[in-house]
């Protein structure tokens, strides 16, 4: 067994991540948070041309800085898109020229249209100082052909949609999407839509997990929800992980009671058995992490091949544990350069003490608050023990989360911190 921190866990995770390898051409427009799986260099140049980056007028700038020309002729109009022949002016002479449209071959400058002095009858008078290279986009000023764009492994953005479309690329090769099975362990769960009963509970887990699968880039695959008992939980994982189906398997519920398993102790009356499943149907790897919600974790490669974590039941155990392990960890199969969050993180003040446990990584749900252009954080209150790290409602009434690490007990009221967003919304 490994050590138990949120970082032990993560480095073996990666340690241990199952990498698509292969690919797929999108159309461009469908490719929005993709990985590129190989690298991009274009073959042409943006701008193709020497184009002028505003409107105004296309002139010789030794005219104005050498000659002391004023007075220029206009000798024709050039807008985008442009067929024409474009024949060099000659000195005294000027192009009108729309944003986008060609600039002739020996202009070296473009002014303001709204910077001359007059403009009629075919004369342009113009008195202002003029810039060498003023308001031109030479060839290949924006993306240089030959040379790379974008590495294999890259996330794409809306603004690289607009890179390759404007390189010309209609498809765009990205790694496929993971293919992520999500199991339920419990006797109480029934489906969201059914009639309840007594003492029965809905499924939240299942729904909520095909939601932050698919927000992290994998297919959600629902396994199905299984009842508490040990040879049917390793009959499905072994099942699941032969067939070949999942790249990935999560499972909720069914986690916390299983340190007995660690310590080859009894379980036939537990009914927390999904690590001594996937102990049986494979090598559980990690299981337990000093961390508020989401102690009972756990992680470990199944007989054939396929990874399974294993998150708390309780659904904001299970949303801050997808966040915080798997999330990543898909991120790491679709081969992403870079690891990135969904939301950024802003800093506040706290309006009250927050404490922990020493050698326990702990979340906090806070409210943001704007008074008098200064950000604050307060704490939302949880409800009584022992529901507060199981509780849904917190996270739902706050606008964020700071986590407080293994080696700090306590922030004192004032201190700064930084509030990850559950949303961009920040103002209550």
């Amino acid at each position: 067994m490994q050590g138990k921190t949120a970082q032990d866990l993560l480095k073996l995770a990666f340690e241990n991540v199952k990498k698509i390898d292969l690919s797929e051409e999108l159309p461009v427009e469908d490719s929005l948070d993709r990985i590129i799986s190989e690298d991009i260099v274009p073959a042409n140049n943006v701008p193709p041309f020497v184009r002028s980056a505003v409107d105004g007028f296309a002139l010789i700038y030794s005219d104005v800085f050498e000659k002391k020309i004023n007075r220029f002729k206009v000798v024709r109009q050039i807008t985008a898109g442009y067929s024409g022949r474009l024949n060099p002016l000659n000195s005294g002479e000027a192009a009108f020229v729309t944003t986008g449209a060609p600039v002739p071959p020996n202009a070296d400058s473009v002014v303001l249209v709204e910077d001359a002095d007059e403009y009629s009858n075919g004369q342009m008078i113009y008195r202002k100082r003029v810039e060498k290279g003023s308001y031109i986009s030479p060839v290949g000023d924006d993306i240089k052909a030959g040379e790379l764009l974008f590495k294999k492994g890259h996330k794409i953005r809306i603004c690289d949609i607009a890179a390759l479309s404007g390189i010309g690329f209609k498809h765009v090769p990205v790694y496929k999407k993971p293919v992520v099975g999500i199991l339920s362990g419990g006797n109480e769960l029934i489906a969201p839509g059914e009639d309840i009963s007594e003492n029965k509970i809905y499924d939240i887990n299942t729904t909520a997990l095909k939601s932050l699968v698919k927000d992290a880039g994998g297919i959600p695959e629902v396994i199905g929800v299984v009842e508490d008992k040990l040879d049917r939980l390793i009959g499905i994982l072994a099942d699941s992980d032969k067939s070949k189906r999942y790249d990935l398997i999560i499972s909720t519920g069914g986690t916390g009671a299983s340190f007995l398993v660690l310590e080859d102790k009894e379980i036939t009356n537990f009914y927390d058995l999904i690590p001594a499943a996937t102990s049986k149907a494979g090598k559980l790897l990690f299981h337990g992490v000093r961390l508020v919600p989401g102690k009972p974790t756990s992680f470990g490669i199944l007989n054939y091949g396929t990874p399974i974590f294993a998150l708390a039941g309780w659904p904001y155990s299970a949303i801050i544990t997808f966040d915080l392990f798997v999330r990543p960890y898909i991120q790491k199969m679709m081969n992403a350069a870079n690891i990135y969050k969904k939301y950024p993180t802003v800093s506040a003040r706290l309006k009250e003490d927050a404490s922990s446990e020493k050698g326990v990584r702990k979340y906090f749900q806070v409210k943001l608050i704007n008074e008098a252009g200064a950000l604050f954080a307060s704490l939302v209150p949880s409800p009584l023990p022992p529901s507060p790290p199981r509780s849904l409602s917190p996270m739902i009434k706050a606008s964020g989360s700071f986590v407080m690490d293994e080696d700090t007990t306590l922030i004192k009221a004032g201190s700064i911190v930084g509030v990850t967003l559950n949303d961009y919304e920040i103002i209550g």
